[in-house]
């Protein structure tokens, strides 16, 4: 190889290395710059609210939302979401004001317990 074909060589990497560090710099940018945004309407609030997530298995999930006041438990899963049941207005109103435990700070619902009543309901 002669010296000509050594500079064109590292002039080519130093060009895809400022490239990467471009790319990388934009999405580091871009991320935090969008994280938290509502694109919707201005000054429209959210109307569906994820309430708790647990995680029952690989790629599978228990979620309780919150849709126009109603509550919802769905599972999630690569094949898609279903609808499992539709909670009481007191069942979520757990999850969206959970009551006060000992010494007044907030505990979340039960998942399990929750589930228990749920089973017995059928």
């Amino acid at each position: 190889m002669t010296g000509k074909e050594v500079l064109s060589l590292l002039g080519a990497l130093l060009i895809l290395l400022l490239v990467l560090a471009g790319c990388y710099l934009f999405t580091r940018w871009a991320g935090t710059g969008l994280a938290g945004r509502d694109f919707g309407p201005v000054g429209r609030r959210r109307q569906i609210k994820v309430l708790e997530r647990l995680t029952v298995g690989k790629d599978q999930s228990l979620l309780v939302i919150e849709l126009a006041g109603r509550y919802f438990l769905l599972g999630c899963s690569p094949s898609g979401i279903s609808l499992l049941c539709e909670l009481t207005e007191e069942e979520g109103a757990l999850w969206a004001a959970p009551p006060a435990g000992e010494g007044g700070e907030r505990m979340p619902p039960d998942f399990r317990e929750m589930l228990r009543k749920l089973r017995e309901k059928k």
